[in-house]
């Protein structure tokens, strides 16, 4: 057994069960969830409170759960949390009316997003290429958003949770074997001894470049986030049943699999800047289809190639440009604050789209969302960053 153990460690079998039932899990609780409460006889606005108060109390624990990370370590932390998503999904099963639904559903919210900042960084500190590590999460969200299509049309809508209780316990399994590289924060910490002044959170507050950068962040993930809420139910609008919307979102979230393999192609070589312009300029596409809802083939079209791509580029493009402006040993709170400033903005956007929804359908709240991205292209723009090409985090 203890031989079996050793093998297991830091094996890549490890990285591939925690990266593959990750994701499958973040799926099985949010990709069908505008779906779900409005099968449930919930409107749009509903589902606008439950993400938002989800997303509000990850926004407030992020930081906390990030400053827990920095000091105490991946391991407890994480492994605590992902225990604990086990009894919130059974508490969404059971909960006798919306707002205990709410309260449960926010507890898995919150802690799935906490450990998303380690998670993510894990892929470029494991013994392995990061795209051979990091594909599987994109697999992974893939076969999850299909599962939760075929679970919600063919067995029950409670079903998803139960199945995330499963898929959660894999990935612990998953987790408990991974021993990455040790991460730059705890050593820089380490090097910097119990002398010398370490960092804190006052250093990324008066960050002015740091701080210009979580706006732009801000203005992103509230697009992307508000259209993730509202795809699902947009797509069944049009004329498709939650199975058949599920499996075009699930071989959009494919699509990412190309630029995750070859990041170590382009993402050392390509400046900061322009990856920002990359995802900002896909995602006004994306945006502007639905603003105008053009016919369904087009939209299908440009939901297969523009709604995935530039979430995943700025995924490692956040890794990076946080990596270039951030100092080393508050690599995770950094990441931890713009994973709140996710939740901040998809605050607002799903509570405007889903008053915008409910008052004058889907192409009007796409239009705000359009509107909030050519902002952000704008401020991109202006955005002085170094090039981060030195860093060579994905070579």
């Amino acid at each position: 057994m203890e031989r079996l153990i050793a093998r297991y460690t830091n094996s890549y079998l490890s990285y591939v069960l925690m990266y593959l039932f990750y994701n499958i899990s973040f799926a099985l609780f949010s990709a069908m969830l505008s779906v779900y409460l409005i099968g449930k006889g919930y409107s749009a606005s509903d589902v606008s409170l439950c993400v938002s108060v989800g997303s509000l109390s990850a926004m407030i624990t992020q930081p906390i759960i990030g400053g827990l990370t920095d000091r105490f370590g991946m391991r407890p932390v994480n492994l605590t949390m992902f225990g604990i998503v086990c009894l919130a999904a059974i508490g969404v099963v059971i909960a006798p009316n919306f707002f205990m639904l709410v309260g449960s559903w926010s507890i898995i919210n919150l802690l799935m997003n906490g450990a998303n900042p380690v998670v993510e960084r894990m892929a470029t500190s494991s013994p392995y290429d990061y795209g051979k590590v990091r594909m599987w999460g994109t697999i992974g969200f893939a076969c999850g958003t299909q599962l939760s299509g075929i679970i919600y049309d063919n067995i029950a809508p409670d079903a998803l949770f139960i199945t995330l209780i499963f898929t959660m316990l894999l990935c612990i399994l998953g987790f408990w074997g991974t021993q990455p590289r040790l991460a730059e924060t705890e050593e820089a910490n380490i090097e910097a001894g119990d002398d010398e002044q370490k960092p804190s959170m006052k250093d990324l507050v008066t960050n002015r470049k740091f701080l210009y950068y979580l706006l732009l962040q801000i203005l992103f993930l509230a697009v992307t986030g508000a259209t993730y809420s509202f795809c699902p139910a947009y797509l069944v609008s049009k004329g498709l049943d939650a199975s058949t919307a599920s499996t075009i979102l699930s071989v959009a979230a494919l699509l990412e699999l190309p630029f995750i393999i070859f990041s170590s192609k382009y993402m050392d070589k390509v400046p900061n800047k322009i990856l920002l312009i990359v995802c900002f300029s896909l995602v006004t596409i994306n945006m502007a289809v639905f603003a105008f809802d053009l016919p369904l083939p087009i939209i299908l079209v440009i939901t297969l190639l523009c709604k995935h791509p530039p979430v995943i580029v700025n995924i490692m493009a956040n890794m990076k440009v946080v990596n270039t402006i951030v100092d080393a040993r508050l690599q995770i709170t950094g990441l931890a604050l713009v994973k709140a400033c996710q939740s901040f903005g998809t605050i607002v956007s799903n509570n405007v789209g889903g008053n915008i929804v409910d008052a004058s359908g889907y192409p009007p709240m796409f239009l705000f969302l359009l509107v909030v991205i050519a902002v952000g292209l704008v401020g991109v723009v202006f955005f002085r960053v170094p090039s981060g090409n030195d860093k060579k985090l994905f070579s």
